[in-house]
């Protein structure tokens, strides 16, 4: 999970002490339609999962994602 959330900071360009799970797209100002979109792509290609595009609205948490790449 660290190294997810490290990823994701890095793509935001944050600073990964203030992502958690829990952390919702209403809490950074960088994650816009367009980063979620970004932030879709860059999982997919690094994890090798696809993502519903039906489903991708319903993302809010980073933690949402997280699901994707876990075995949860």
């Amino acid at each position: 999970m660290d190294k997810f959330l490290k990823f994701l900071a890095e793509i935001m360009e944050v600073n990964v002490e203030n992502l958690s799970l829990q952390t919702e797209y209403q809490s950074i100002p960088q994650w816009d339609s367009l980063m979620h979109l970004r932030i879709v792509a860059e999982i997919e290609e690094k994890y090798g999962v696809e993502i519903p595009i039906d489903e991708v609205p319903d993302i809010k948490t980073l933690g949402d994602f997280y699901k994707y790449i876990s075995n949860e």
